[in-house]
Protein backbone atom coordinates (compact mmCIF):
# COMPACT_ATOMS: atom_id res chain seq x y z
CA UNK A 1 0.00 0.00 0.00
CA UNK A 2 2.96 2.23 0.59
CA UNK A 3 4.66 1.53 -1.91
CA UNK A 4 1.53 2.15 -4.52
CA UNK A 5 0.50 5.47 -2.45
CA UNK A 6 4.29 7.13 -2.83
CA UNK A 7 3.95 6.25 -6.90
CA UNK A 8 0.85 7.43 -6.70
CA UNK A 9 1.69 10.79 -5.26
CA UNK A 10 5.14 11.08 -7.66
CA UNK A 11 2.35 11.02 -10.61
CA UNK A 12 0.11 13.58 -9.02
CA UNK A 13 3.10 16.00 -8.42
CA UNK A 14 4.32 15.37 -12.32
CA UNK A 15 0.72 15.79 -13.63
CA UNK A 16 0.55 19.53 -11.59
CA UNK A 17 3.94 20.54 -13.15
CA UNK A 18 2.92 19.64 -16.79
CA UNK A 19 -0.69 20.94 -16.23
CA UNK A 20 0.45 24.36 -14.61
CA UNK A 21 3.06 24.49 -17.87
CA UNK A 22 0.55 23.69 -20.59
CA UNK A 23 -1.81 26.38 -19.04
CA UNK A 24 0.53 28.96 -20.06
CA UNK A 25 -0.40 28.57 -23.31
CA UNK A 26 1.06 26.65 -26.43
CA UNK A 27 4.24 29.61 -26.87
CA UNK A 28 4.83 28.38 -23.07
CA UNK A 29 4.10 24.95 -23.59
CA UNK A 30 6.73 24.70 -26.56
CA UNK A 31 9.12 26.29 -24.18
CA UNK A 32 8.32 24.13 -21.48
CA UNK A 33 8.65 21.07 -24.19
CA UNK A 34 12.38 21.58 -24.45
CA UNK A 35 14.15 22.92 -21.45
CA UNK A 36 11.62 22.66 -18.34
CA UNK A 37 9.98 19.51 -18.22
CA UNK A 38 9.95 18.28 -14.69
CA UNK A 39 11.12 14.46 -13.98
CA UNK A 40 11.06 12.43 -10.52
CA UNK A 41 13.94 9.28 -10.15
CA UNK A 42 12.42 6.33 -9.08
CA UNK A 43 14.56 3.16 -8.74
CA UNK A 44 13.87 0.38 -10.90
CA UNK A 45 13.41 -2.39 -7.72
CA UNK A 46 11.57 -1.06 -5.12
CA UNK A 47 10.29 -2.52 -2.12
CA UNK A 48 8.49 -2.13 1.30
CA UNK A 49 9.74 -5.52 3.20
CA UNK A 50 7.03 -6.59 5.80
CA UNK A 51 6.64 -9.11 8.38
CA UNK A 52 5.79 -12.65 7.82
CA UNK A 53 5.29 -13.79 11.47
CA UNK A 54 4.50 -12.27 14.70
CA UNK A 55 7.34 -11.59 17.11
CA UNK A 56 10.07 -9.57 18.84
CA UNK A 57 12.68 -8.43 16.58
CA UNK A 58 16.39 -8.73 18.13
CA UNK A 59 18.72 -7.61 15.93
CA UNK A 60 18.36 -4.80 12.45
CA UNK A 61 21.37 -3.41 12.18
CA UNK A 62 21.46 -1.47 9.28
CA UNK A 63 19.64 2.11 9.10
CA UNK A 64 18.73 4.32 6.66
CA UNK A 65 20.61 5.44 3.70
CA UNK A 66 23.11 2.21 4.64
CA UNK A 67 24.11 -0.12 2.15
CA UNK A 68 23.70 -4.25 1.84
CA UNK A 69 24.36 -6.68 -0.18
CA UNK A 70 22.15 -9.28 -2.07
CA UNK A 71 21.24 -11.76 0.48
CA UNK A 72 22.26 -10.03 3.34
CA UNK A 73 20.39 -10.36 6.87
CA UNK A 74 18.10 -7.03 7.52
CA UNK A 75 16.20 -8.04 10.49
CA UNK A 76 16.74 -11.07 12.87
CA UNK A 77 13.88 -12.30 15.47
CA UNK A 78 13.49 -14.06 18.64
CA UNK A 79 12.98 -16.84 17.72
CA UNK A 80 13.73 -19.57 20.46
CA UNK A 81 10.10 -20.69 20.81
CA UNK A 82 9.81 -21.17 16.99
CA UNK A 83 13.51 -23.21 17.08
CA UNK A 84 11.95 -25.11 19.85
CA UNK A 85 8.92 -26.56 17.97
CA UNK A 86 10.72 -27.61 15.26
CA UNK A 87 13.14 -29.31 17.28
CA UNK A 88 10.13 -31.73 18.64
CA UNK A 89 8.59 -31.74 15.34
CA UNK A 90 11.79 -33.57 13.67
CA UNK A 91 12.30 -35.67 17.10
CA UNK A 92 8.16 -36.98 16.19
CA UNK A 93 9.03 -37.42 12.37
CA UNK A 94 12.30 -39.65 13.32
CA UNK A 95 9.76 -41.67 15.55
CA UNK A 96 7.49 -41.62 12.98
CA UNK A 97 9.98 -43.08 10.54
CA UNK A 98 11.41 -45.47 13.10
CA UNK A 99 7.74 -47.04 13.91
CA UNK A 100 7.13 -47.21 10.30
CA UNK A 101 10.54 -49.29 9.46
CA UNK A 102 9.48 -51.75 12.74
CA UNK A 103 5.94 -52.23 10.92
CA UNK A 104 7.66 -53.27 7.66
CA UNK A 105 9.78 -55.40 9.05
CA UNK A 106 6.84 -57.20 10.52
CA UNK A 107 5.16 -57.10 7.68
CA UNK A 108 8.10 -59.30 5.70
CA UNK A 109 7.39 -61.46 8.70
CA UNK A 110 3.30 -61.77 7.82
CA UNK A 111 3.21 -60.42 11.68
CA UNK A 112 1.27 -57.56 11.18
CA UNK A 113 -1.57 -56.64 9.19
CA UNK A 114 -1.39 -54.26 5.92
CA UNK A 115 -3.70 -51.73 7.91
CA UNK A 116 -1.27 -51.10 10.72
CA UNK A 117 1.47 -50.61 8.11
CA UNK A 118 -0.28 -48.41 5.82
CA UNK A 119 -1.46 -46.41 9.48
CA UNK A 120 2.71 -46.16 10.08
CA UNK A 121 3.17 -44.75 6.45
CA UNK A 122 0.35 -42.42 7.39
CA UNK A 123 1.75 -41.10 10.63
CA UNK A 124 5.50 -40.18 8.80
CA UNK A 125 3.66 -38.71 6.12
CA UNK A 126 1.84 -36.15 8.54
CA UNK A 127 4.84 -35.95 10.87
CA UNK A 128 6.92 -34.64 8.07
CA UNK A 129 4.21 -32.33 7.25
CA UNK A 130 4.44 -30.61 10.91
CA UNK A 131 8.20 -30.42 10.40
CA UNK A 132 7.99 -28.86 6.90
CA UNK A 133 5.75 -26.36 8.16
CA UNK A 134 8.29 -25.60 11.56
CA UNK A 135 10.88 -24.95 9.40
CA UNK A 136 9.52 -22.40 7.01
CA UNK A 137 8.47 -20.40 10.21
CA UNK A 138 12.16 -20.79 11.66
CA UNK A 139 13.54 -19.26 7.72
CA UNK A 140 10.66 -16.44 8.30
CA UNK A 141 12.77 -15.27 11.55
CA UNK A 142 15.40 -13.55 8.95
CA UNK A 143 14.33 -11.47 6.74
CA UNK A 144 17.00 -11.52 3.90
CA UNK A 145 17.98 -8.28 1.01
CA UNK A 146 16.04 -9.53 -2.46
CA UNK A 147 18.43 -7.20 -4.27
CA UNK A 148 21.03 -5.22 -2.97
CA UNK A 149 20.89 -1.58 -2.77
CA UNK A 150 20.15 0.95 0.03
CA UNK A 151 17.64 1.09 2.79
CA UNK A 152 15.43 3.87 2.54
CA UNK A 153 12.94 3.91 5.51
CA UNK A 154 12.55 2.10 8.46
CA UNK A 155 9.56 1.92 10.28
CA UNK A 156 10.30 -0.48 13.25
CA UNK A 157 13.14 -0.46 15.87
CA UNK A 158 14.90 -3.45 17.84
CA UNK A 159 13.60 -5.15 20.64
CA UNK A 160 10.28 -4.11 19.39
CA UNK A 161 6.99 -6.49 18.90
CA UNK A 162 5.69 -6.45 15.53
CA UNK A 163 2.52 -8.34 13.88
CA UNK A 164 2.03 -10.44 10.71
CA UNK A 165 2.49 -7.92 8.11
CA UNK A 166 4.00 -5.09 9.93
CA UNK A 167 5.88 -2.77 7.47
CA UNK A 168 9.66 -3.40 8.86
CA UNK A 169 11.60 -0.96 6.39
CA UNK A 170 11.77 -0.22 2.22
CA UNK A 171 14.68 -0.69 0.27
CA UNK A 172 15.63 0.10 -3.37
CA UNK A 173 18.33 -0.86 -5.82
CA UNK A 174 20.38 2.37 -6.76
CA UNK A 175 22.13 0.56 -9.41
CA UNK A 176 19.66 2.10 -12.04
CA UNK A 177 16.37 4.65 -11.75
CA UNK A 178 13.30 5.20 -13.82
CA UNK A 179 13.30 9.04 -14.70
CA UNK A 180 9.04 9.72 -15.08
CA UNK A 181 7.85 12.33 -16.43
CA UNK A 182 4.71 13.71 -18.20
CA UNK A 183 4.74 15.31 -21.85
CA UNK A 184 1.74 17.00 -24.06
CA UNK A 185 0.33 13.93 -25.50
CA UNK A 186 0.83 15.62 -29.34
CA UNK A 187 4.60 14.76 -28.81
CA UNK A 188 3.25 10.88 -29.33
CA UNK A 189 4.05 11.87 -33.33
CA UNK A 190 7.62 11.50 -32.99
CA UNK A 191 8.42 10.40 -29.12
CA UNK A 192 9.84 7.19 -29.47
CA UNK A 193 11.67 4.71 -27.56
CA UNK A 194 15.23 4.81 -27.24
CA UNK A 195 15.50 8.76 -27.94
CA UNK A 196 17.80 10.42 -25.46
CA UNK A 197 16.38 12.44 -22.48
CA UNK A 198 18.34 15.33 -20.91
CA UNK A 199 18.03 15.40 -17.06
CA UNK A 200 19.13 18.01 -14.74
CA UNK A 201 18.72 16.60 -10.72
CA UNK A 202 17.81 19.49 -8.52
CA UNK A 203 19.52 17.89 -5.77
CA UNK A 204 22.98 17.77 -7.10
CA UNK A 205 23.35 19.97 -10.36
CA UNK A 206 24.54 17.12 -12.34
CA UNK A 207 23.67 16.19 -15.54
CA UNK A 208 23.11 12.93 -17.02
CA UNK A 209 21.50 11.24 -20.01
CA UNK A 210 18.53 8.67 -19.98
CA UNK A 211 17.04 7.05 -22.69
CA UNK A 212 12.99 6.58 -22.94
CA UNK A 213 12.22 3.18 -21.80
CA UNK A 214 8.49 2.93 -22.50
CA UNK A 215 5.35 5.56 -22.85
CA UNK A 216 2.15 5.16 -21.29
CA UNK A 217 -0.50 3.35 -22.59
CA UNK A 218 -3.24 6.18 -21.93
CA UNK A 219 -3.75 9.63 -22.61
CA UNK A 220 -5.12 11.89 -19.75
CA UNK A 221 -8.30 13.66 -21.45
CA UNK A 222 -8.10 16.58 -19.28
CA UNK A 223 -4.48 18.00 -19.59
CA UNK A 224 -4.05 16.27 -22.98
CA UNK A 225 -0.69 14.76 -21.66
CA UNK A 226 0.88 10.89 -21.48
CA UNK A 227 3.59 9.82 -18.74
CA UNK A 228 6.92 8.97 -20.12
CA UNK A 229 9.40 6.70 -18.19
CA UNK A 230 13.36 6.59 -19.45
CA UNK A 231 15.80 4.93 -18.28
CA UNK A 232 19.12 5.80 -15.84
CA UNK A 233 22.30 3.86 -15.50
CA UNK A 234 23.94 5.18 -11.67
CA UNK A 235 27.09 6.80 -12.76
CA UNK A 236 27.97 7.55 -9.33
CA UNK A 237 30.22 4.40 -8.51
CA UNK A 238 33.61 4.78 -9.29
CA UNK A 239 33.71 8.07 -10.80
CA UNK A 240 33.15 10.23 -7.18
CA UNK A 241 30.02 11.61 -8.68
CA UNK A 242 26.74 12.74 -6.52
CA UNK A 243 24.97 9.73 -5.70
CA UNK A 244 21.36 9.31 -7.06
CA UNK A 245 18.60 8.67 -4.42
CA UNK A 246 15.04 7.54 -5.01
CA UNK A 247 12.98 10.37 -4.69
CA UNK A 248 14.98 12.66 -6.26
CA UNK A 249 13.54 15.64 -8.82
CA UNK A 250 15.04 17.62 -11.62
CA UNK A 251 14.28 18.39 -15.18
CA UNK A 252 14.59 16.64 -18.62
CA UNK A 253 14.62 17.81 -22.12
CA UNK A 254 13.38 15.71 -24.50
CA UNK A 255 14.28 17.07 -28.13
CA UNK A 256 12.59 15.66 -31.33
CA UNK A 257 14.42 13.88 -34.18
CA UNK A 258 16.08 16.69 -36.87
CA UNK A 259 13.17 17.64 -39.62
CA UNK A 260 10.21 17.28 -37.19
CA UNK A 261 10.10 21.00 -35.82
CA UNK A 262 9.85 22.30 -32.54
CA UNK A 263 7.12 20.19 -29.72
Amino acid sequence: MRVNALRHLGVLWLALCSAMALADGPTAAAREGTTGLRAQLMAVRYAVLTSELAGRISSMPLREGQRFKQGEVLVSYDCALNRARLSRAEQAELAARKKLEVAEQLDALKSISRADVEQARAALAVAGAESGVERVMVRRCSVSAPFAGRVGETFVRAAEHVAEGKELLSVYDDSAFEVQTIVPSRWLAWLKPGMPMQLTVDETGQRHVARVLRIAGSIDPVSQSVKVIGRLDNPASGRGEAVLLHGMSGSVRIDPPAGTGKP
